[in-house]
């Protein structure tokens, strides 16, 4: 039988919030928290200490996760809002949207949870859906984007593959879709 030894416990203060997402950066040393009480908290691994935190939404952060240069981080909230955040400086806002029209309250909501995925380059941003078909962002672009091919029923689950311009999508009518952004 294998056991499992903890190596840590993060300090999150005098009666800390519930955590809603983790994520580390690309080589580990940096791990990023966020909390229903809308911060993000940045911890450095090595020395088990926060090293920063902020007030990224008015509401509970659903998803987050770092940008591809790792000189940001995406927060996803449960008010519908995504924000990309400068990791430079910090509380600046690099990029934004609003997809509150994606993410209303479903009928099972057992089963929808707000997640986000980027592509390989960092370009283009995912969204789960309430909605038969998800949102793809075009990040620091002012274009609208495109939509997903319809499910279903709700996009439950998504992600990129990590090299090539391909997306899935999980859905509560039981399928996972594979679609190629390639003509």
């Amino acid at each position: 039988m294998k056991t499992w030894k903890a190596m840590t416990v993060l300090p999150l203060g005098e009666d800390p919030p519930a955590i809603t997402s983790i994520c580390f950066n690309h080589n580990g040393k940096i791990l990023a928290a966020s909390a229903v009480d809308g911060m993000i908290h940045m911890f450095d691994m090595s020395a088990g200490l926060q090293i920063t935190g902020w007030p990224a939404h008015d509401s509970s952060i659903s998803s987050i996760l770092f940008g591809p240069d790792e000189t940001s981080i995406f927060s996803f909230g449960s008010d519908g809002k995504i924000f990309e955040w400068s990791l430079q400086n910090q509380g600046q806002i690099l990029w934004s949207r609003d997809c509150s029209r994606f993410c209303y309250p479903v009928n099972d909501s057992n089963y929808y949870r707000r997640d986000m995925a980027l592509d390989a380059n960092g370009r283009r941003l995912l969204v789960t859906s309430s909605s038969v078909r998800a949102p793809i962002y075009q990040v620091q672009d002012h274009l609208n984007g495109w939509r997903t091919l319809p499910h279903g029923a709700p996009i439950t689950a998504v992600d990129w593959h990590p090299t090539l311009p391909i997306f899935l999508t999980g859905s509560a009518d039981n399928s996972v879709r594979v679609t190629s952004l390639l003509s």
